[in-house]
This record gives C-alpha cells, sequence and structure tokens, in this order.
C-alpha cells in the first residue's frame, strides 16, 4: 500500500466511497456521513487549524486514511488524529500510523490525541465493545478492530465512554425522588419544555455547553460562528424532541434535549448544569422531569448516549441500566 499526505479542495468522493464500503449498510449511516463531511470540511476551512489528510492506496484505490489535526486552540506540542480508516490489516494499518506520526514529529507535535474528526464537538472515539445493537443517531461508527490497532500503539491514556439503555425504565421515577422536581419553583427554579429552538436559546447552550465542557478531555472552545455552523437551529430543530430549559429567574441556568430514535425509542443527551449550580439536585429534577414526560407520551426505551467513564452522570441509577456499547479515546506521547 502507497502511502502519501495530500492537500484536499473538498471532501474527497473516493474517502466518502470508503466510507460507504464500510459502514453503508449500518443504520443511520445517512446521518453519520452528513456528520462526516461536515468535520471534514471544519478542518478544511478554519483559520484555526492545519489540516494533513494522509490517504493509503492499493491498486489505484484509496484503502486507508487517516488526518493529522493542529488546532492552535491545543496546547503547543499538541495535536489531534482522525478521519481514520483501516483495512483489517496490521501492516497496512502499522504503516498508515507510522506515517501520521512522521507526519506529526516533523511538525513539532509529541502529543497525539484521537480519534477526534476535528474536535470533540463533532465525531470522536471508537468502539471499543458491543453488544451489536443497531447504531443509533448521532453515534460514531468504526470497524470494531480499530480499538486494537490503537492499543498496539500503547497509548499514554485511555477515556472511556459508554452507552445504555432501559426498557423499561421505571425504576428512574421510583428512585430519583420526585421532590427534586417538585420543588423548583420554591428554591427560586422553573423549568421549560420547548419544540423548537430560538437563536437566542442556542447562543445560551453554546455558553453553557463550553462553561460545562472546558475541563474535558480533548476540550477546544469553538467561536460563536463554528458553533452555530455545527449546531444551526434548522438541524437542531429537525431532529429535536423536546428542549429542556432550566432556570433561576429569568437566566436560562441548564439544559437536556432529547430526539426520537423511533416512535417508541426516546435518545436522551448529556444534561448540563452551569458549575455554580451542582449539587442543588437540578440534574436529577431534570431526568425526572425527561422520564415523566417520555411515560405519557408511550415511549418505551430510553437511550442514554456516550456517557463518559467517572462523569457525574454515573450518580444516576445504574438499576436496569444495560450497557451496550463502550467507546474509548487515547493521548499518545511520541
Amino acid at each position: 500500500m502507497q502511502i502519501s499526505t495530500y492537500k484536499p479542495g473538498s471532501v474527497p468522493n473516493e474517502l466518502t466511497q470508503l466510507l460507504r464500503e464500510k459502514y453503508g449498510n449500518c443504520k443511520n449511516f445517512n446521518f453519520f456521513l452528513s456528520d462526516s463531511k461536515k468535520a471534514f470540511e471544519f478542518c478544511m476551512d478554519n483559520d484555526n487549524v492545519s489540516f494533513y489528510p494522509i490517504e493509503g492506496r492499493k491498486d489505484g484505490h484509496m484503502k486507508a486514511h487517516i488526518a493529522l489535526i493542529i488546532d492552535k486552540r491545543l496546547p503547543r506540542g499538541e495535536a489531534f488524529f482522525g478521519f481514520m480508516e483501516s483495512p483489517d490489516d496490521v501492516s497496512a494499518f502499522s504503516l498508515l500510523w507510522n506515517n501520521l506520526i512522521k507526519e506529526a514529529k516533523e511538525k513539532g507535535i509529541s502529543v497525539i490525541k484521537g480519534p477526534v474528526n476535528g474536535s470533540i464537538w463533532h465525531q470522536y472515539r471508537c468502539i471499543k465493545e458491543t453488544d451489536g445493537s443497531p447504531s443509533f443517531k448521532a453515534e460514531v461508527l468504526s470497524e470494531p478492530y480499530y480499538y486494537d490497532f490503537l492499543m498496539s500503539q500503547k497509548p499514554s491514556i485511555e477515556v472511556g465512554y459508554f452507552s445504555a439503555s432501559r426498557e423499561p425504565y421505571d425504576i428512574v421515577l421510583k428512585m430519583i425522588n420526585p421532590g427534586s422536581y417538585e420543588k423548583l419553583e420554591s428554591h427560586g427554579f422553573s423549568m421549560r419544555v420547548a419544540k423548537q429552538v430560538t437563536p437566542s436559546e442556542l447562543k445560551t447552550i453554546s455558553d453553557i455547553s463550553k462553561a460545562v465542557f472546558k475541563e474535558n478531555w480533548g476540550y477546544t472552545e469553538l467561536n460563536d460562528k463554528e458553533f452555530t455552523e455545527l449546531y444551526s437551529t434548522e438541524k437542531l430543530n429537525e431532529h429535536l424532541d423536546a428542549l429542556y430549559l432550566l432556570y433561576r429567574g429569568e437566566i436560562i441556568i441548564g439544559f437536556c434535549s432529547t430526539s426520537k430514535e423511533n416512535e417508541l425509542t426516546l435518545l436522551l443527551k448529556t444534561i448540563c448544569v452551569l458549575p455554580a449550580y451542582r449539587g442543588l439536585g437540578l440534574g436529577n429534577a431534570l431526568a425526572y422531569k425527561i422520564h415523566l414526560d417520555a411515560k405519557k407520551e408511550g415511549i418505551k426505551k430510553i437511550i442514554y448516549a456516550l456517557i463518559r467513564e467517572g462523569n457525574s452522570v454515573n450518580n444516576f441509577p445504574k438499576e436496569e441500566a444495560v450497557i451496550f456499547r463502550r467507546y474509548a479515546a487515547f493521548e499518545f506521547h511520541i
């Protein structure tokens, strides 16, 4: 296999075809492909990012791919790697990986993090374990052997994540004290459920997300333009089932969004509450309300998507929850 760095003028058709060959039969592939293209364009057309994609070709066709992504908002000497695809061939992957390391060292990089397709606001992680359940919307697709390939390169850090589901989920309504929701108003808080996101709400969601996630592994702060291009009101409203907004007086201090995987399955995203208001039971109040509404609407199953191991959400009751997928991201000191 021949390995070379290239300069893309657009998302390469051959990369799209490679993704289609690998994952085209997976549920929600078109959703995944759309997000992949947006992430690639983010890297190409960004003054903060230096982008070095690397392809592996055999018999005139792209068979492997990886990219070095240097975002100047990362600490000096650090970069991401992403857009990683390889055949199930250790020697082919090693050749691809060695070229990535060579490129990184030539650019003065000593730490690489990934797989991250542009930023942790985009698709990132690889699948570590799965029970074979179909993919859900916004979930990354990756070959199961990528985890083993990356582990063979002896990472310095492994960051773990998981997705879980409950069917039924009545246990949550029993284990979360309903008082956490019922006492909101008496403590100066309130909750509103929206079916559409307004531009001003999107700006507030952006600000809260930055405050909540700024200490996360691999964090880079998107500017307002980058955030709205990634999370436009049109895109959010297209897939939104409900946006739960938590208020202190007139000020939004927390939120959680849900989307429908299908008519009987609800996808629950991360519950975000500003750090100053943590420890007050507000996350539990949001969780209680979401599960209560789901019950009223006839939802049979709830998916808790892409939770980081060690996240405070681990205090959430685990009873009757089934972890159906585990993921990993890595840090390599090179």
